[in-house]
């Protein structure tokens, strides 16, 4: 696992462009504590300069797989983020043409296959990743991110300079231009996260999952290259949908053991993180090594969950208790996460992989499990009222209106006269008591009024109308929730640590047959009255853990930030969010703030966590990215080198 930078046309020498790409590498050596290697080479045009370099977190081939690598005559380079782990297989199908080998890694298997494939290379490749790879005799930059965006790539473009990092601070390390993109922040303010492709950075996008990048002949252009699709393609019957996916889940795991370094799990005491340390448990030789965070507050401790798993498999567990301290732990995790991120869910991630990494360089996790076998809650009421004809769902709607306002569902009734896409959008709301126009200040609501921030997910359930409902949400929520939150938590979290991360649930060869099932085999395989959702998921793993994990109500990756705000947080929100730098950047409503900060307090009804949490995240960002731009970490000494051509 590594973290990767370049640029192509930059205006300058070779001794500023060696500085430069040493600092991008520099800023970003939490992904890659092991070791560093740059490139530096001439432009497209006179007195500008290209540049390649990665930070090295060394999992595979240990001793060789030193980034750029070279191609046989020296005429292309690659530097790679992830793990590929179907290279053994390609190497040995690329040196049957011809191709020759100085590395036992995958980075190389990967510049290879792309001499042999050209751009449709990333067809060929199992894992996750991101790379960049510079032809010399072209002129041209091929860049790509993998399917499901485990690995993050962003991008600058001016029309001349292309900047490009794993983490947005190496880009910034090139001077660009700090300018805020107000239509990010409006989408911020929707979905806690700024979806892709935009970045809170005006000018810096996002490569959005299964894209690649091209930069050549002074233009650039991205493509998408794959696509999960939901429709019911596959008539499996349950027994052979069950048994399929058991030996594609089983394999996936296999081949995520592949590393030369020490691994272990996450284990949360959930249906996901408990079948794939179980079928880690079948597959290894020795205890594997578990990790699981837990709260002093009992309603959302999950410890002992976690504990009858580890007991149940017999592993080499370990436990770590989160406490309120987000005042001390927050400054961090921003500058961490690049850009405004109010899942608060970011701490205990934060911690289990701070933990994790104290006994072990590579953790698997159960990520993907609700998005691909259907594990929300939506899910299940979605497929419920899908179930009821669409005349009598119309007619209770409209019926509900006549109900007493204190009537309980009387709101939800009304939502079933709305586009199937909205009523989902306005479910997860973050201000849904707002007008736009009242949430904003004036100056900055002049700046948003003409854009509509879930355009974008309401075009992907549009796109998608021929799928059943749950279908529907499952595709949107792949490619927005699990690629903008999920992962990137996940992602920001375990690298900010030097840890790598691998989830098997999101082995795409099991996530594509998952799709193509009957929905009702993911959801509740149409009895309402039987689950929870992951129907499939749990019928696979009943002879694996025991009941009481199976029969568990799903539980997410919750924060008591409800609690914590009532005590120090909230009046440390407060006060930031109160101060004259906050209230002089003229982006809120004052009146909006005042009755929010005036009204939150113990009462459940009145407790505005969420979006003080969300708000206070934003202002901190602003603090540390915009006011204060300068380097914020330290040096530290480790191997590097610079090869210039």
């Amino acid at each position: 696992m590594c973290g990767i930078a370049g640029f192509v046309n930059v205006p300058c020498g070779y001794e500023h462009a060696e500085q430069l790409i040493d600092d991008m590498c520099q800023i970003i050596r939490h992904r890659g504590p092991d070791d560093q290697g740059t490139w530096v080479g001439n432009g497209i045009d006179n007195g500008t300069c290209a540049a390649l370099g990665m930070r090295r977190l060394s999992i595979i081939d240990l001793a060789g797989s030193h980034q750029p690598i070279f191609n046989e005559d020296q005429s292309m380079m690659i530097v790679f983020n992830g793990e590929i782990y179907n290279y053994q297989e390609l190497q040995q199908n690329l040196r049957a043409r011809g191709h020759q080998f100085r590395t036992n890694g995958d980075t190389e298997t990967i510049l290879h296959a792309y001499e042999e494939y050209g751009d449709d290379c990333v067809n060929f490749l199992r894992g996750m990743f991101t790379f960049a790879i510079w032809d010399i005799k072209r002129q041209r930059l091929f860049a790509a991110r993998d399917r499901f965006g485990k690995k993050p790539l962003n991008y600058y473009w001016d029309g001349q300079q292309l900047i490009f990092g794993s983490e947005i601070k190496s880009i910034l390390e090139a001077g660009v231009p700090r300018e805020v993109n107000p239509l990010a922040l409006d989408e911020y303010l929707v979905y806690r996260y700024v979806p892709s492709p935009l970045t809170m950075f005006k000018n810096i996008m996002k490569v959005p999952a299964a894209h690649i990048l091209i930069y050549e002949n002074g233009r650039i252009s991205t493509k998408r290259y794959w696509d999960i699709s939901f429709a019911h393609t596959c008539n499996d019957d349950e027994a052979t949908a069950i048994e399929h996916t058991r030996s594609l889940l089983e394999e996936a795991t296999r081949i995520r053991l592949m590393s030369e370094v020490p691994l272990g799990a996450f284990l949360s005491g959930g249906l996901d993180s408990s079948v794939v340390v179980g079928i880690m448990s079948k597959l290894m030789s020795q205890p594997v090594k578990t990790f699981s965070i837990g709260f002093e507050e009992d309603s959302f401790n999950e410890l002992p969950h976690a504990r009858k798993v580890a007991q149940h498999f017999g592993t080499d567990h370990h436990e770590f208790f989160v406490k309120y301290d987000l005042v001390s732990i927050l400054p961090q995790l921003v500058w961490d996460y690049d850009e405004p991120f109010a899942d608060s869910s970011m701490l205990p991630t934060y911690y289990v992989s701070k933990l994790a990494r104290e006994h072990v360089t590579v953790s698997l996790s159960g990520d993907g499990g609700d998005e691909i076998f259907g594990g929300y809650e939506q899910y299940r009421r979605e497929y419920q009222i899908y179930q009821i004809p669409r005349l009598l769902r119309g007619t209770m709607a409209r019926a509900s209106y006549l109900l007493p306002n204190n009537v309980r569902g009387k709101k939800r009734l009304q939502t079933w006269l709305r586009d199937y896409g909205t009523r989902s959008i306005e479910a997860a709301m973050l201000f849904p008591d707002y007008t736009r126009s009242a949430l904003y200040s004036k100056d900055f609501y002049h700046l948003v009024q003409g854009h509509m921030p879930f355009e974008r997910h309401l075009g992907l359930y549009h796109s998608v109308q021929h799928l059943n409902p749950t279908a529907r949400m499952q595709y949107v929520d792949t490619l927005t929730y699990l690629t903008d939150d999920i992962l990137v938590k996940v992602d920001k979290a375990s690298m900010f640590n030097s840890l790598e991360t691998r989830a098997p649930l999101l082995d795409h060869h099991l996530a594509e047959y998952v799709a193509s099932l009957n929905p009702s085999l993911r959801i509740n395989n149409g009895r309402i009255r039987d689950g929870h959702g992951k129907y499939l998921l749990k019928k696979m793993a009943s002879e694996l853990l025991p009941p009481e994990i199976l029969e568990r109500p799903k539980r997410g990756f919750a924060v008591p930030i409800h609690t914590w705000f009532r005590k120090d947080v909230q009046s440390y929100a407060h006060d930031v969010l109160n101060s004259s730098q906050a209230k002089g950047r003229n982006i809120f409503s004052q009146e909006m703030l005042h009755n929010l900060l005036s009204t939150d307090g113990g009462h459940p009804l009145t407790n505005h966590s969420e979006v003080l949490w969300s708000l206070l995240c934003l202002e901190l960002w602003y603090q540390t990215f915009i006011d204060e731009p300068g380097r914020t970490t330290a040096k530290i000494t480790t191997s590097s080198y610079t090869i210039k051509k």
